[in-house]
């Protein structure tokens, strides 16, 4: 009888290390993490400045929003000026970074619920104070807000610690795009705002 020689199939090996869809997200983080550093941090240091270039205007601000006693608005004005003038400062610097990502999301948060008080009151017919374009309060901003919360807590997953300048480059101008567009979606927001209020001003006539 003639036997039947059957082919063995080499077994086929198994690529070695991790996948790549791992190895792209472990070279993409640190970029990532650098380009959403460069963005608080330009946040914080356009509201601080805004704060500081007019203190009188933003310290009316805090008192718009009703929530301490007059005595100390004054007070609470420097202290959040004096805090996001430190986390700019924490931000610039390795050792301090995941402290100053901290930080900022904690106001950010602390100013959302502020923001959300005055909103459930109705009270919101007030300026948020935020820096830069004038913004009534909405609940617009509270998502906003909540969106800078997540972009400040994101690098913690993996603060950059040695990139060469070429991405260094691209994160920064990552970043920069960014906060362009953070800068235009302001002023939008705004613009829809006044004309809202146009319109239920006309409606009343």
């Amino acid at each position: 009888m003639a036997t039947l020689c059957l082919r063995r199939r080499r077994p086929t090996k198994k690529p070695v290390g991790p996948p790549r869809w791992r190895c792209l997200m472990t070279e993409l983080l640190p970029l990532a993490s650098l380009t959403l550093l460069v963005f608080t941090l330009l946040v914080f240091l356009r509201a601080a400045l805004h704060k500081a270039l007019d203190f009188l205007e933003f310290q009316g601000f805090v008192a718009d929003y009703e929530l301490l006693p007059e005595a100390l608005v004054k007070p609470a004005a420097v202290a959040l000026l004096a805090l996001e003038g430190a986390l700019v400062l924490m931000l610039l610097f390795s050792a301090s970074r995941a402290a100053g990502l901290v930080l900022a999301a904690l106001l950010l948060g602390g100013y959302a619920i502020a923001m959300g008080i005055n909103i459930r009151r109705g009270h919101t017919r007030i300026e948020c104070g935020c820096g830069g374009t004038p913004q009534l309060l909405s609940k617009t901003l509270l998502l906003r807000n909540a969106l800078l919360m997540v972009f400040a807590l994101l690098p913690l997953l993996g603060l950059p610690e040695a990139l060469q300048s070429a991405e260094i480059v691209v994160a920064i101008a990552a970043a920069v795009f960014m906060w362009l567009a953070f800068l235009l979606f302001e002023q939008v927001n705004a613009n829809l705002l006044a004309i809202r209020e146009m319109a239920n001003s006309l409606k009343r006539i």
